[in-house]
């Protein structure tokens, strides 16, 4: 193979890896608050095991197949079934593999693992530090269940917007009237703000911070995606929480939105401090040589990003219609200099199969993108200093972290191993539902008898855990890999306990 056709290769995972990250959008959900340490063990499969907290995440994070969609004791018995199944493919697949001595696959990886230690620092640095005040708690629970019908206006240009903010302050002009005279036209647009709403941070503080009054203008606001909004608040309505169980989830959701708010406080103090004195100084001639790669990519609508990642990302055609050859000819070259040290583009690539690019404005013109990308290295960049830190710590070897890893590695091991069966006997269309009924569910539970010494179930715990049958597909935002959990193992509709033995405590 030649160096070409390497590099090549190359550039489509990372690719691979951020379309993992940033393109699969079904349903989104943040989940801000850290995870608990100290899981209770569900279930116990050799060295490997399955936690509660692991079983419900896999279970309500993602999409479940019919065969086991509802929340009945029947249908809970395939989710395990399914889950054990899918360690018992990991352990069959072994240590030593094709898979497990990829680079790629170490890498992606440790990526997932290095995303955990921040995560983790972020929890011990600053979400455990939090102490709320009661009087706080209150002030914001009385307005926490408001709606809000605003009249608002979104522009790009911050010095335009601020003029139209003069005209209805300074000038005591109606929102209708500025409005109506600076675009033209008559309908001014509206939304409606509740705090149940998945709104930005700066949106959401804006209108659930303090009281509001109506015909109060609110901005402008510099949003994720580069804009500004002003907004006037039309009114409002409040729905009170009558029942004990209204009550309690209100003040909960109040006080974990509050003890976010006041972590993300710290921990922005903490990362100034890490990244006081370092600057990035980028090598234009290059910077703007790979932007020009990267651009057609990243521009590209949703929907073309995911027909891309429907294809068979090895494919010579795909890798050129994707990056091109250019990337080559600048391998080698100096990117950036930060803190003395020089990032030629072969350890940007490198960087960047461990931390896809985050982008801050997701919806970019062709002129926008340069700017864009340069700030997604940055961030990419102060992301690795934090990790440092977390590595200082030893925070890989926290549990929540290990856990984490672990969960992915098993997937991707069960994947292989699934794959590499069913390839074994010729089989193509490798999800069809006909492919479990055929060969799976009878695969699977050879497995179950030849590993059956090493499995231990809870049948207490698990008796005792209620399930959904609510369809989502959890992102968390502003990460390099935002799924949070693997989707769910397609492996068999099997529901009966009959092999290992039940855990004793």
């Amino acid at each position: 193979m030649n160096k070409n056709s390497n590099h090549k290769k190359y550039i489509v995972l990372l690719v691979l890896f951020s379309l993992l990250s940033i393109n699969l959008l079904i349903c989104t959900c943040v989940k801000k608050a850290p995870e608990k340490t100290g899981e209770v063990i569900l279930a116990k499969i050799g060295a490997k095991d399955i936690s509660v907290g692991e079983f419900i995440r896999r279970a309500e994070y993602t999409i479940r197949p019919d065969y086991c969609k509802f929340d009945n004791y029947i249908h809970k018995k395939i989710i395990l079934n399914s889950l054990i199944a899918e360690k018992l493919l990991a352990l069959e697949a072994g240590e030593a593999n094709e898979l497990t001595q990829n680079q790629q696959f170490q890498e992606y990886l440790q990526g997932h693992q290095e995303q955990a230690m921040r995560q983790w620092l972020y929890n011990e640095i600053a979400y455990k530090k939090v102490k709320l005040d009661t009087n706080e708690i209150k002030k914001i629970y009385k307005i926490a269940g408001r709606k809000y019908k605003i009249n608002f206006c979104n522009l790009s240009d911050s010095s335009k917007i601020n003029h139209l903010k003069r005209e209805l302050i300074d000038n005591k002009n109606t929102f209708e009237d500025v409005y109506r005279y600076y675009f033209g036209l008559e309908e001014i647009p509206q939304r409606e703000v509740k705090w149940e709403d998945q709104n930005e941070t700066v949106i959401h503080d804006a209108f659930f911070s303090m009281p509001l009054e109506k015909g109060q203008i609110i901005g402008p606001l510099k949003t994720e995606d580069g804009n500004y909004l002003l907004m006037e608040v039309a009114g409002w309505t409040d729905r009170m929480a009558i029942s004990d169980t209204d009550i309690q989830k209100r003040w909960n959701d109040v006080s974990e939105f509050l003890k976010t708010k006041h972590a993300n406080e710290i921990y922005a103090d903490y990362i100034a401090k890490i990244m006081k004195g370092k600057k990035v100084e980028f090598a234009r001639d290059t910077f703007f040589k790979l932007a020009d790669i990267f651009a057609p990519f990243y521009l590209k609508s949703a929907d073309d990003k995911k027909d891309a990642f429907s294809q068979k990302f090895w494919k010579d055609q795909f890798v050129a219609d994707t990056l091109g050859t250019h990337i080559d000819d600048i391998m080698e070259h100096p990117l950036l200099k930060i803190d003395g040290q020089v990032w030629t583009v072969s350890n940007f690539l490198t960087e960047l199969r461990l931390h896809p690019l985050v982008f801050r404005k997701r919806n970019m013109s062709q002129q926008e993108f340069p700017e864009q990308f340069k700030l997604a290295i940055v961030d990419m960049i102060r992301d690795r200093y934090i990790t440092n830190e977390a590595y200082k710590k030893n925070y890989h070897e926290a549990p929540a972290v290990k856990r984490n890893t672990n969960m992915w590695k098993d997937y991707l091991l069960g994947l292989y191993q699934k794959n590499r069966y069913l390839d074994e006997l010729g089989v193509e269309d490798k999800e069809n539902l006909d492919v479990i009924y055929r060969y799976l569910n009878s695969y699977v539970d050879s497995l179950q008898l030849k590993y059956s010494e090493m499995i231990e179930i809870d049948t207490d715990k698990f008796e005792k855990i209620p399930l959904t049958r609510v369809d989502m597909f959890v992102l968390q935002k502003n990460v390099p890999f935002q799924i949070i959990v693997p989707s769910f193992p397609l492996l068999t509709t099997d529901h009966l306990l009959d092999y290992g033995r039940k855990m004793v405590n």
